[in-house]
């Protein structure tokens, strides 16, 4: 009950208190920022740092002047010997004839005969390989009491390649290979391989001549039952042999030329037979690419069976067509 009368007098306290305190300070408001004008900033200056300089390169030094050479006089330039012209000519190049020739005969005896040359070389200035072939056919027709007979009478063929390699100026090393076929002797196939040294005795533009020596291997195969050969009848026979041979070019005149070859077979051991080859023609031109051509080949061969003769001759015209230089 006492609490109760002094609730009256502390609510007349506390309003004579609200009366005599002040009214509270009102907060300013923030002052809009305008965006036309910038707001001013304080700048700092920046720290310089200290910049190491290096010093200065000394002046180079200028070179001294050289000390003056005097000058010795200048020889005359030397002439250079020109190149052979025979190099300079076939040098890596084909040169080579094509000879044809042909024959007819009309009457009482009735035939034909055509033979065919090739003689090729491919010459560099150390070396030069030779290729060459002959082909030689007859054939006679001829008619007695009504009868009438035909046959081959002659078929030779030969061909073969020979590579000369310089081993020095004068003198060259050589390995050849050579077949060929004769009716007459019943030869079906003869191989010939060869080697040797050989020796330029002449060597210029228009004559050629070289000497040369060497060994070869024969070797023989015969058409049916085989020929008499060294005392025995034989299918096949096989012998060594030495060769010695010559061969030699000649410009005789402006469109002229000559050529001849040599080559000697004598058996290796005694009583082995002997062999020889002979080739010449002679050349004359008529334009830039034909010639008229006349040619002498002649083979030997001691151990040709019975009834064969022992040695062939043949002269040979016709034309030559040129290729190459």
């Amino acid at each position: 009950m006492k609490h109760f009368l002094w609730l009256p007098l502390l609510l007349a306290g506390g309003t004579v208190l609200a009366q005599d305190s002040p009214p509270p300070a009102a907060t300013p408001s923030p002052e809009p920022v305008s965006m036309s004008e910038p707001a001013a900033v304080t700048l700092t200056a920046p720290v310089v740092m200290p910049v190491a300089v290096p010093d200065a390169a000394p002046e180079p030094v200028p070179p001294a002047p050289a000390a003056e050479v005097p000058l010795l006089p200048v020889p005359p330039p030397q002439r250079v010997p020109p190149v052979a012209p025979l190099q300079l000519e076939t040098a890596g190049r084909w040169a080579g004839d094509f000879n044809a020739g042909f024959s007819l005969s009309a009457g009482n005896t009735t035939g034909h005969s055509l033979n065919f040359s090739l003689d090729s070389t491919y010459t560099r200035p150390e070396d030069k390989l030779s290729l060459f072939a002959n082909y030689l056919e007859r054939r006679t027709r001829s008619e007695t009491n009504g009868l009438i007979t035909t046959g081959i009478t002659d078929l030779q063929w030969r061909l073969g390649s020979r590579y000369d390699r310089d081993l020095s100026r004068t003198e060259f090393g050589f390995v050849g290979a050579e077949f060929s076929h004769d009716r007459v002797l019943d030869l079906n196939l003869r191989s010939v391989l060869s080697t040797g040294l050989g020796w330029h005795l002449v060597k210029t533009r228009d004559d050629l001549w070289d000497v040369y020596a060497g060994l070869s291997w024969r070797e023989d195969y015969y058409a049916g039952d085989g020929v008499e050969v060294d005392g025995a009848v034989r299918q096949r026979y096989s012998t060594g042999e030495t060769l010695f041979g010559e061969e030699s070019t000649h410009e005789l005149a402006r469109g002229t030329r000559f050529k001849q070859k040599f080559v000697l077979y004598p058996g290796l051991l005694l009583g082995k037979g002997t062999r020889a080859t002979l080739d010449a023609g002679l050349q004359v031109d008529i334009n830039k690419t034909l010639s008229l051509s006349v040619k002498l080949q002649g083979r030997y061969d001691s151990q040709a069976p019975a009834p064969a003769e022992k040695y062939d001759l043949y002269l040979i015209t016709g034309l030559s067509v040129r290729f190459g230089r």
